[in-house]
């Protein structure tokens, strides 16, 4: 029997990528599942899905940037099944673009989805996970541990969260919450292909990422090894903790060099329309 059977897992972003990847695995680890993003056609296929693999599941159409949606979400996990064990806030938007070129609007737009989504579902499940001493986990990102060139804006959502919840683990230790952070690198989910540019319009051709690409599967692994074992933080690679450690030695001066050399500077006009404002909560990851 599965130490996650029989939990109660709040999934934002639930549609696709990673929090998609994420639900049907816990599913069949008999955790009962409640995904939530704007795609309600795709969420109830991930139920059929679940249920298919003998779980209970709900799907709860949620848009993260509006908070009484984010309540709705966590109110409706409590009172289907009863209680919140674990939410995982996994809904974000990826974005490629110097700071400089890019627009305020496309810029707080994914301030909305990556940092105030969080903040929201948080907020609002907070109580339900104090009461089960359960685990609230964010999806943070490498760029949200080292500041990168063309992830400044995407990078600083990723801080802020960061820093919302290292203040939070400290808050909730007599409670005996985990608060954890998964931060990866490039992860192969559907927003690659649908990485923002400075405009907030996808790029025509995405950018091609200069490390490697990252298995959805293992991204899942970290997600679940982090609550299993109630971690503060894992990161995609692992071995991303020490070159940090490494890079802070030598004072960023072969980091800086690196990464001016692996992210230039892209010129806008290699953007394509937007489909309509796709999903916000695809979190395919560039990096996280």
């Amino acid at each position: 029997m599965h130490r996650l059977r029989d939990k109660v897992v709040l999934i934002t972003g639930g549609s696709s990528g990673i929090g998609k990847a994420t639900a049907l695995r816990l599913a069949r680890y008999g955790a009962r599942v409640v995904v939530a993003s704007r795609n309600l056609a795709a969420l109830d296929a991930i139920v059929q899905s679940a249920e298919k693999l003998g779980a209970e599941a709900l799907a709860v159409q949620t848009d993260v940037t509006d908070p009484e949606q984010c309540r709705h979400a966590v109110e409706a996990a409590v009172e289907h099944f009863g209680r919140l064990d674990i939410l995982i806030c996994s809904a974000g938007l990826s974005m490629r673009a110097y700071f400089a070129d890019s627009s305020l609007e496309a810029m707080e737009r994914v301030v909305r989805v990556n940092f105030l989504g969080t903040l929201y579902c948080t907020h609002f499940a907070l109580p339900h996970i104090r009461k089960t001493a359960g685990s609230l986990v964010a999806m943070s990102s490498l760029t949200g541990i080292r500041g990168v060139p063309s992830y400044a804006l995407y990078g600083a959502t990723k801080f802020a969260v960061e820093g919302l919840y290292d203040s939070l683990r400290l808050e909730l230790k007599r409670d005996k919450v985990n608060v954890g952070v998964v931060a990866p690198g490039f992860v192969e989910t559907p927003l690659r292909e649908n990485v923002l540019g400075p405009t907030g319009q996808s790029w025509q051709n995405p950018p091609p990422p200069p490390f490697r690409i990252w298995p959805v599967e293992k991204c899942v692994d970290r997600i679940l090894r982090l609550i299993v074992r109630r971690r503060r933080r894992i990161n995609l690679p692992w071995f991303m903790g020490p070159l940090f450690w490494l890079d802070e030695i030598v004072f960023r001066l072969i980091g800086n060099a690196i990464l001016r050399y692996a992210f230039p500077r892209i010129l806008p006009q290699a953007e394509k329309p937007s489909r309509q404002q796709k999903e916000p909560q695809v979190h395919a990851k560039e990096p996280r």
